[in-house]
């Protein structure tokens, strides 16, 4: 996969363009953000991290997580994410024209690891529930292979007349739906746009059955593009994305909640393509690391593969997935 086929150069242009005006909007509040602990270890011990588009990012000095803080309070988020151009623009133009290209590259595999997932842990697929469900893709396509009885897409952001074949479509937050009990619950790409995961967690782990799986996705603060480029990453742009996490802080946040880790994945293909692409935009330089220059830069495309496959191998790429269940206590 390469990063043109989900999204083109002119598409991530006109997206930061975007962002830049959402941004400016929400700071106008900047005087009521609020100062967050860690979201992964509730740690107040921080140090400074990066500081970019007028958001200061902490990294906590116990566990590493990086996050926003100070940040919108719950109410400027809503705010921000209903009236976001740059989430207008990707709704309008960018998902339309990358639609297969996603489903190809994107979901396809999701449904291909959350069904070998549940025959590995013999979890009952009677029901399904994917929050933050957006374009409802993932939902279409778990429906195709008739492997669940239910399947539900939850999203605030739906509109009340949404209507897709086969699966419920719920317009609501996760955390008003407790009463509900369903046995796989997925989310791709929502813990880092939360005010509190924990409440987001503690409410999955009151809906998710007790022979039940929990699969997501979220970007891994410690993998290789994010390491290397660091506030010039398009991964960290607040406040859209307020809280970074690594294979080790995930752990400690979802014990936190109550659940077990069952597998932790980093299978992203892009971290040498964007570290190349900023490197050739001018924007971050290689010159002191001649080795990491040599591998990336030099024209060899055999260097570049087997370097992202060491990445996906060792945990090191910049993409996360987990799978975890509730823990029972006997």
């Amino acid at each position: 996969m390469q990063e043109s086929e989900i999204r083109s150069d002119e598409m991530i242009a006109e997206t930061l363009r975007l962002h830049k005006k959402d941004v400016e909007n929400i700071l106008l509040k900047k005087e009521s953000f609020v100062h967050v602990s860690c979201p992964a270890c509730s740690s107040k011990d921080k140090v400074f991290f990066c500081r970019k588009d007028g958001f200061t990012l902490e990294q906590c000095t116990k566990c590493e997580t990086v996050y926003v803080s100070p940040r919108p309070t719950k109410e400027m988020l809503f705010t921000y994410y209903s009236t976001s151009l740059k989430i207008s623009f990707w709704v309008k133009e960018v998902y339309p024209k990358t639609k297969e290209a996603r489903v190809n590259h994107l979901v396809l595999p999701r449904v291909k690891k959350i069904l070998e997932e549940c025959d590995k842990h013999k979890i009952p697929m009677n029901s399904i529930m994917d929050v933050g469900a957006g374009f409802v893709s993932f939902c279409k396509q778990i429906e195709q292979t008739k492997r669940f009885k239910k399947i539900i897409a939850v999203d605030p952001s739906f509109d009340k007349n949404v209507c897709v074949e086969g699966v419920e479509v719920v317009s609501d937050f996760i955390e008003n739906l407790s009463k509900r009990k369903v046995n796989v619950i997925s989310s791709f790409e929502v813990i880092e746009h939360l005010f509190n995961p924990v409440e987001y967690f503690n409410a999955i782990f009151q809906m998710l059955s007790n022979v039940g799986l929990l699969y997501f996705t979220t970007p891994n603060i410690k993998g290789f593009d994010i390491s290397v480029l660091k506030d010039k990453s398009n991964s960290i742009m607040p406040p859209g994305h307020l809280n970074y996490f690594h294979p080790k802080s995930i752990v400690i946040l979802l014990e936190k909640c109550g659940f077990e880790v069952l597998d932790i994945q980093t299978p992203g293909k892009l971290d040498v393509e964007l570290v190349k692409k900023k490197v050739l935009a001018g924007e971050v330089s290689l010159d002191t690391d001649l080795f990491l220059k040599r591998i990336l830069m030099d024209g060899c495309p055999a260097y570049a593969n087997s370097f992202q496959q060491w990445l996906i191998d060792n945990k090191l790429s910049s993409s996360m997935t987990v799978v975890a269940k509730k823990r029972i206590k006997l």
